[in-house]
């Protein structure tokens, strides 16, 4: 096991392309990454909840892409990281953002229980695991409707994000999402008339990957 280091860390944090220059890093957020790609690192040799095998690319890919997310939040809104998987995005995002109002969704209960070890020692508090299908979720009255942001990372195709994440909005909500520009291509306008592209960012991974950022809006039907 070879650690990432604060120093490491901090240059990540630091790193123009994340445009993360008006957020002050405090030492317990560096610290919260450090145990995180520590404790992922322990249970990924059990359960193979991600393909990279160290600390260092967990940080470098992972903990970076996650934070590419910040741009569109703020401690102010209820967020909900559908198929959150390792924490991703939503595990960096409450580290660096700790007030945010956070769930994550998950459907897998070694995942969850992953999830929910990670909350326990990094002492994240306003993070809820929750466990289960989001299409169990999306039609109970304390899901339906309540969240102001939705994010997706990984989660499945353009047009699934968008018909999965839109009835956990509040009208005014927004789906957050990070896709190859490729993907793009499977997205109908016209299917899905209650919803709208408000942004649409090309970024860079750490070694220069290139990816979209996508923001939908949920209108009223």
């Amino acid at each position: 096991m070879n650690p990432v280091s604060k120093q490491e860390i901090l240059a990540v944090l630091e790193n123009s392309k994340l445009e993360l220059s008006k957020i002050q890093f405090y030492d317990e957020a560096i610290v919260q990454i450090q145990e995180f790609c520590s404790i992922l690192d322990k249970w990924n040799e059990k359960i193979n909840l991600i393909s990279e095998k160290n600390q260092h690319s967990i940080l470098e890919r992972h903990i970076f892409d996650s934070l590419q997310y910040l741009r569109w939040l703020d401690s102010s809104q209820k967020v909900l990281d559908i198929g959150s998987g390792a924490g991703f995005p939503g595990i960096p995002v409450k580290i660096i953002c700790p007030n945010l109002n956070l769930t994550l969704l998950e459907s897998q209960r070694k995942r969850c229980n992953f999830l929910r070890e990670v909350v326990r020692a990094l002492k994240l508090k306003g993070l809820e695991v929750v466990e289960g299908r989001s299409d169990d979720f999306s039609l109970q009255k304390s899901f339906s409707e309540q969240f102001d942001r939705v994010l997706f990372r990984g989660f499945s195709s353009f047009s699934a994000c968008l018909a999965t994440g839109l009835p956990f909005l509040k009208e005014g909500g927004r789906i957050i999402l990070k896709k190859n520009p490729e993907e793009m291509s499977d997205f109908d306008p016209e299917s899905l008339p209650n919803a709208r592209i408000i942004e649409s960012k090309e970024v860079q991974g750490l070694r220069g990957k290139s990816s979209l950022m996508v923001v939908i809006e949920k209108c009223s039907t």
